[in-house]
């Protein structure tokens, strides 16, 4: 455990170093998929402006801001990272509702939010099947959960070209997006994640059990991943669990 916190708070730090080029670099090593599949991630929660929606991993508040371009009033930003959170705050004003914590320790009362997006973050969380029962807890029944992240292909061939770029490519290609701007290379902290991702068709399997009916969405031969699943009663959930 001492390991794996000890790579997530660098993670963080890398996060917080990038914070000017942040959006602008993953847009690029992203092939330009990034903006794109947030805003279909927020399209699909189909939720009412005045809804409680959650953006977990907030960080910088990319998705945030996203979030309220469509509309949303009250997007809570969850973030481990104070830094990150403050500087999303000062610039998306009383929309945004900044909160300190951890997706596998949510601060939220049971059934308190309508949905939750998650982009480019459930990668760098320390456990994943706690932080799926954290949402499926504190989204209230029909309610949406969008996740975008990087994806892990299940067919070998793709999944060894996606770990080639992402292994060699993609840092080079952000090195030289960055040109000396900001001090090292944080895009370099995607490697160790993409090392631990479960394959795009597991993550899929998993969010349904625990949270409700699943949708999987490959895209960039499966280098990037939407999951559209919609919060399932308790009964049922517990039921697609059974043996």
């Amino acid at each position: 455990m001492g390991h794996v916190s000890e790579e997530w708070r660098r993670v963080v730090g890398a996060i917080e170093e990038s914070i000017p080029l942040y959006e602008s670099i993953s847009e690029r090593i992203s092939f330009n998929l990034a903006g794109p599949l947030r805003r279909r991630g927020i399209h699909y929660l189909n939720a009412k402006p005045d809804d409680w929606v959650l953006d977990s991993g907030a960080g910088p508040g990319v998705s945030s801001r996203l979030l309220i371009s469509h509309g949303f009033v009250r997007v809570a930003g969850l973030d481990p990272s104070g830094k990150l959170l403050r500087f999303a705050k000062s610039n998306l004003g009383p929309q945004f509702h900044p909160v300190v914590g951890v997706a596998e320790n949510l601060p939220f009362k049971n059934r308190a939010l309508d949905a939750t997006l998650t982009c480019f973050a459930l990668r760098d969380v320390r456990e994943l099947s706690p932080a799926l029962i954290e949402f499926s807890r504190v989204v209230k029944a029909g309610g949406r959960l969008a996740i975008v992240d990087v994806g892990k292909p299940d067919g070998v061939f793709r999944r060894t070209l996606i770990g080639l770029y992402v292994r060699s490519g993609m840092p080079i290609l952000a090195r030289l997006l960055i040109r000396n701007r900001i001090q090292g290379n944080p895009f370099r902290m995607i490697v160790p994640t993409f090392d631990r991702l479960v394959t795009n068709q597991s993550l899929s399997i998993l969010v349904r059990l625990i949270f409700g009916p699943t949708r999987l969405r490959e895209y960039a031969l499966g280098g990037l991943v939407l999951i559209e699943a919609e919060r399932a009663s308790p009964f049922k959930v517990e039921s697609s669990c059974s043996p």
